[in-house]
């Protein structure tokens, strides 16, 4: 369940200190800064992408090598990395494919004047953007508010910001945020 590149690097490491990161099978892969192992968003069983931020093209990237697991994608400002960002063992930089053909789950907060309809009109608003939405969940406030959690499917941050610009242009909605664990 190990990265082939991952393997080569360590090995390559141990064997020839002065070239970190050099090795054929990262040498010949596309990539966008020295040593980085590119991620297609395709990668199966040996890569993952953290539930806890959910990354996507787009997010500046890090990939923590656990056990048992292989290489699990965080975002560079993940909550949940704190520590194990110091350990330079437990982690390997990775870079994003531009050809990225794949959509990637999203989770928005989205405070909302708490009105008849509203829900519909953001749904609306996220649609026109061109984009899924995949879970809903309300909390009402019991106030003039509610909050409202979307999970979407983007393609890359682009999308996200497309979709984010559809939500400010209605009325309702007061706040949006990108939900990270």
């Amino acid at each position: 369940k190990r990265l082939a590149a991952i393997v080569a690097r360590k090995l390559l490491q141990s064997t020839d200190p002065q070239h970190p990161g050099d090795t054929p099978a990262t040498a010949q892969a596309p990539r966008s800064s020295a040593g980085a192992i590119v991620i297609r968003g395709t990668e199966g069983m040996a890569v993952q992408f953290a539930k806890c931020c959910n990354p996507i093209p787009g997010d500046p990237i890090l990939g923590f090598i656990k056990k048992g697991q292989g290489l699990v994608v965080h975002t560079h400002d993940c909550p949940s990395i704190g520590k194990s960002r110091l350990d330079p063992d437990k982690w390997i930089e990775v870079d994003w494919d531009p050809e990225t053909n794949r959509m990637f789950d999203v989770v928005l907060k989205v405070v909302v004047l708490d009105q008849r309809g509203v829900l519909a009109k953001v749904a609306a608003a996220i649609a026109d953007a061109g984009c899924n939405i995949a879970n809903v969940s309300v909390d009402e406030d019991k106030g003039l508010y509610a909050t409202n959690y979307f999970t979407v499917q983007v393609a890359n941050r682009q999308h996200l910001a497309k979709v984010l610009r559809s939500l400010r242009r209605t009325q309702e909605v007061v706040r949006i945020s990108r939900v990270k664990d």
